[in-house]
């Protein structure tokens, strides 16, 4: 087990195969040539039990920090089950492995890094008031509009799994917080035993405003949930233009029409993951904006 006296971060990658790879491979890239090296977290490189561990994966990170292998043991497969199995499987290694404060960081393939100072924000704001569970973003109660009859509620709050979590997170939880998806269940028993964090420095993003995302000042992790993930991560990562440094994309009549856009959208998308997706970024709007009033 890794003990230390200061605090320990672990960046996990979990890999379902080789289009994960590569887009894990644009994150490398751009963290050296962004990040000052050695980053003072270790990455762990998380295989699905159907997946050989990446040889590219390993050369690539470990040229950032130290860098280890891990090949998920549980023989759970499809959607969403493997991916929770995946991460309980991560979680007990860290939780045998590692110990004392810090956290673990859940970073999926469709999630990009876009500030070089992104591992002191997360670890600056996960101990200031005390170290929590967990800490990520916040995704609020949503329903989605149905036409001549009540709105139907498709999601409860909960915190977006991408997300930090304690070094002895897998020891923390019951058993019951590992039945079903588990960015939705292990909410509630968090909240039952500690501290839960919610975070603006990891954020949901679109292809439609990522760029203004990258240059913002707000957040440090993006997430494109449910978009193309490899257009994603190639405009996270592309280098910021003078144009765009110079802040012509920060006209907020373009963000009011996005919302409006959203707005009406949410009427018509009825079905299927856009209308999940749109229905959740304007309740996460909604709700941003009261507390910001």
């Amino acid at each position: 087990m890794t003990k230390t006296n200061r605090s320990t971060y672990v960046c996990i990658l979990p890999y379902f195969c080789e289009e994960e790879v590569d887009r894990y491979l644009k994150t490398a890239q751009w963290m050296r040539d962004n990040c000052r090296l050695p980053l003072a977290c270790e990455f762990l490189l998380a295989a699905s039990p159907k997946t050989p561990t990446s040889d590219r994966l390993f050369a690539a990170f470990s040229t950032l920090g130290r860098t280890r292998h891990f090949r998920c043991p549980s023989q759970i497969f499809g959607y969403p089950q493997g991916p929770t199995a995946m991460f309980w499987d991560c979680m007990d290694y860290i939780a045998n492995n590692f110990s004392g404060r810090g956290f673990s960081l859940w970073f999926e393939s469709d999630m990009a890094v876009t500030k070089a100072d992104w591992l002191s924000r997360l670890a600056t704001e996960w101990h200031e008031g005390g170290d929590p569970i967990m800490m990520g973003c916040f995704v609020p109660e949503t329903f989605k509009f149905r036409w001549l009859r009540q709105k139907k509620k498709v999601l409860d709050p909960h915190i977006n799994g991408g997300a930090c979590y304690s070094l002895d997170f897998g020891r923390k939880l019951p058993v019951e917080a590992r039945e079903g998806v588990f960015d939705m269940i292990v909410y509630r028993h968090a909240l039952e035993l500690g501290t839960v964090k919610t975070t603006r420095q990891i954020a949901f993003s679109t292809l439609a405003r990522v760029r203004r995302d990258v240059i913002g000042q707000q957040a440090c992790v993006l997430h494109g949930f449910m978009q193309d993930k490899d257009r994603f991560i190639d405009r996270c990562v592309a280098p910021i233009t003078a144009q765009e440094r110079s802040g012509w994309i920060w006209h907020p009549l373009q963000e009011q029409l996005e919302i409006t856009k959203r707005r009406l959208s949410v009427c018509f998308y009825r079905r299927g993951r856009q209308a999940v997706l749109e229905s959740m970024l304007l309740a996460k709007h909604q709700i941003e904006r009261r507390k910001s009033a």
